[in-house]
This record gives C-alpha cells, sequence and structure tokens, in this order.
C-alpha cells in the first residue's frame, strides 16, 4: 500500500520511519511512504500556506488552495483527516485501513485546516483522542504503526491476532506477561505458567484477562458476552481482595 503524507514539516518523519515496525514495513515493501512537502505548493515568493482566520482570533489556519493545488495534480487515495471531531481511532478501522491500496493522511497545524479542505476532499476524519496535540504528524505515526503491524513484519504473525483489541482477544485486554528469571526480588513467575500443561496455562491466561478488564477497562466487560466460569472468576478475585 501507499501512504502519502501532507505536512508542513517533512523532517519530522526522518527518525520514527528508520526504525521499529514501521521501517520494518517499509523495508519488505508492504508499504511506500510518500512524504510531501506542503510548502511546494504555498502561494507567492515565500511559499505562504497559511492565513488569518475570517472573523478574527488568535492564530493562523491553512489555506485551501495549497490542497486544492496538490489535488488538482496527484492522485486520491482514502483521504484522512485528523481531528477532534473524528471518529475516535479503533483497531477494526486500522484493520480496515490496512486493506486500502492508497490512503492519503492530512496532516493539519496551527488552529486547523479551512473547512472547504475537509468539504472537497476527505473521505474519513479521526481523533486518536480527546487531548491537543500541535499537528496531525504524531496521530499520523500512531496510525501508520498500528497498520504496519499487519504488514508482516514481527517474528510470529500470531502475536497480531493475540494483541489486546484483536478479535482473537475476545474483548479483553491481553493476559499478563512474564519471561527469564523465574524470580526476581521476591517475585516469581505465575507456577502455572512453567509447568508445560497448556490447557492450565489458556485457563490461567483467561483469568488474568478478565481481572485485569475488570481493574483496568470495566466498560469493556459490557461488550462481551461472560460465561459462568468468568463470573465466578471475578467474584472470587473480589472476595480475595477483600480478604
Amino acid at each position: 500500500m501507499t501512504i502519502t503524507l501532507l505536512t508542513l514539516f517533512p523532517d519530522f518523519f526522518v527518525s520514527p520511519f528508520s526504525m521499529g515496525v514501521i521501517d520494518g514495513a517499509i523495508k519488505n515493501s508492504s508499504i511506500d511512504i510518500n512524504i510531501v512537502n506542503l510548502r511546494d505548493y504555498g502561494d507567492g515568493n515565500y511559499k505562504k500556506c497559511d492565513d488569518y482566520p475570517y472573523g478574527g482570533g488568535p492564530g493562523l489556519v491553512m489555506t485551501a488552495s495549497i490542497f486544492e493545488k496538490y489535488f488538482d495534480k496527484n492522485k486520491k487515495g482514502h483521504t484522512v483527516f485528523f481531528t477532534p471531531t473524528g471518529t475516535p481511532l479503533k483497531q477494526s478501522m486500522v484493520k480496515r485501513l490496512s486493506d486500502e491500496d492508497n490512503i492519503t493522511l492530512i496532516l493539519g497545524h496551527y488552529e486547523g485546516i479551512d473547512k472547504r479542505v475537509e468539504e472537497l476532499y476527505v473521505d474519513e476524519c479521526i481523533s486518536i483522542g480527546d487531548y491537543v496535540l500541535s499537528g496531525g504528524e504524531i496521530p499520523s505515526l500512531v496510525l501508520i504503526d498500528a497498520i504496519s503491524r499487519y504488514k508482516n513484519v514481527l517474528g510470529n504473525a500470531l502475536s497480531v491476532l493475540s494483541d489486546t483489541f484483536e478479535e482473537n482477544a475476545n474483548g479483553l485486554l491481553e493476559y499478563d506477561q512474564y519471561t527469564r528469571p523465574p524470580s526476581i526480588k521476591n517475585l516469581s513467575v505465575p507456577e502455572v505458567l512453567l509447568n508445560g500443561n497448556h490447557k492450565c496455562i489458556d485457563e490461567y491466561r483467561r483469568e488474568s484477562s478478565l481481572i485485569k478488564t475488570f481493574n483496568y477497562r470495566p466498560d469493556l466487560l459490557t461488550k462481551i458476552e461472560l460465561t459462568k466460569k468468568d463470573i465466578k472468576t471475578i467474584f472470587n478475585y473480589l472476595i480475595e481482595k477483600s480478604n
């Protein structure tokens, strides 16, 4: 797939794209990154890309003309704009977008972009959370990193399937993980993970996921069908916690 980023700050991506899963996806040709410097489409000798907002107010607004010049000359993929008014990013959206052949990401800055850009060129608006960032560069990294995990960059393909928010996670947070050594500072790995009994290990991991979800994201429990055994697990945990 090709991912095109429309940005005023192309140098922002030099380091993030040179490591980790994004770098892996680029190297195995699963993803082709096309970074477009919007200043190349700016107006006048100074390549102006922003102006004062109509009606007054603080800050500057990215002009519609720079996007008009770009889209008039270039193929438009499925175009995403990062904005607080967008749909909150979910794993199901990441998976859907990972199947696109071409995605164009509009990365706003300053006080945002001229509303007409959204009306003319944007197919989908996405938000990565209820907080304020200086621009769309960081949200774009979040999305591209998440997409890259579907592009054969992990050592074990099953890692993706068992991650939190994936379908195989059954709506629960991922269970607690441990590795060597078996004991450190009087904290030991649960014995069940060391005995090689995979049926017991699966049961333990289900219980771990349930308790973790109950403690940190209880809202997720309302979206799944709990078995009698699941309810008993939570009930026993509460009794143990109260003692």
